[in-house]
């Protein structure tokens, strides 16, 4: 089972107390597939409302590998309880930032002291989105990173570092696709199917079940299909 979880490389960081609980997510994935060997399921979260597609890079969270008949989990928390932001250097991955919790409505403040981002989030910002605001000596050419369930969203800081207004879908969707595994950058070409959106629904069942789950399933033709 994958988690992916970001590690630091980041300074400390300031956050106010996320408004909401975050939301555990269960999506159970079964590769049907006619091709041999291991494949992996990508998950990718739903694109910012704010700023436009174009400007936002969406990154995945992958599976474990999976063979033939097999069937793999992935476990992730969402909805505004599990909103996370960080910051980049030009060159370097996500998965090495510390991430700092973040909610709607908060003001985050980016600096760099000491060769290392430092995040300080107040309350004060936009109702349904997160405002970032950049330090004198913040360099061009990095990112900021949006935890939005799954995975990080990244915009890059703007080069006259103006303000940023990020506004995520919390909608209880994700995309994914199946073949080979999202790395990030993510290469030219790539062996996968055809994405697809697939649905979460809450399971009260027990208090021991997920709050929102789902099962997607590939056919022989490699197409994913939701199937609960």
């Amino acid at each position: 089972m994958s988690t992916t979880k970001a590690k630091t490389s980041s300074g400390p960081a300031t956050s106010s107390t996320p408004s909401a609980a975050a939301v555990p997510f269960e999506l159970t994935a079964t590769n049907g597939s006619s091709v041999p060997g291991f494949q992996y399921f990508s998950v990718f979260p739903p694109a910012l409302k704010n700023p436009p597609p174009k400007s936002q890079v969406l990154t995945a969270l992958v599976s474990d590998a999976t063979d033939q008949a097999g069937t793999t989990t992935l476990t992730w928390n969402g909805g505004s309880g599990a909103l996370a932001l960080f910051a980049l250097l030009e060159g370097t991955s996500p998965n090495n930032a510390h991430r700092t919790p973040v909610a709607l409505g908060d003001t985050v403040a980016v600096a760099l002291v000491d060769g290392a981002f430092t995040l300080t989030a107040t309350a004060g910002g936009p109702a349904n989105a997160i405002e970032v605001t950049f330090a004198p000596g913040v360099p061009p050419g990095g990112q900021i990173g949006l935890v939005v369930g799954p995975a990080p969203i990244l915009v890059a800081i703007p080069a006259g570092l103006s303000s940023l207004t990020l506004e995520p879908d919390l909608s209880p969707t994700v995309t994914v696709v199946f073949g080979t595994a999202f790395q990030f950058p993510e290469a030219n070409e790539s062996d996968v199917s055809q994405s697809a959106t697939t649905t979460f629904k809450q399971d009260a069942t027990t208090e021991a079940s997920p709050t929102a789950i789902a099962h997607i399933e590939v056919d022989l033709d490699n197409k994913i299909t939701q199937v609960g």
